[in-house]
């Protein structure tokens, strides 16, 4: 039996990366944290809301979705990260 506190490194979980936008071709870098927890986004990176739907042998799989910057389409996709 766990009896003990459970923190995680607040690291852990980060997601930093680059979508290319669906509608207009747009290369948005992007930031996020599959954990809900805080990210300090670096350069000119969006913030993406990331929401863990399942598991894949050692992956976890997530639904990402983010607004381009420059045309507003709100782009929704799913990937992969490894546990």
């Amino acid at each position: 039996m766990f009896t003990g506190t459970f923190e995680r490194d607040p690291d852990e979980g980060e997601i930093h990366a680059y979508h290319t936008c669906f509608a207009c071709g747009h290369v948005i870098p992007f930031a996020g944290h599959m954990f809900g927890g805080i990210v300090l986004s670096h350069g000119n990176e969006v913030d993406a809301t990331i929401t863990v739907t399942g598991a894949k042998g050692s992956y976890v799989e997530m639904s990402i979705q983010l607004q381009c910057p420059r045309c507003h389409a709100v782009n929704s996709f799913t990937a992969l990260h490894h546990r």
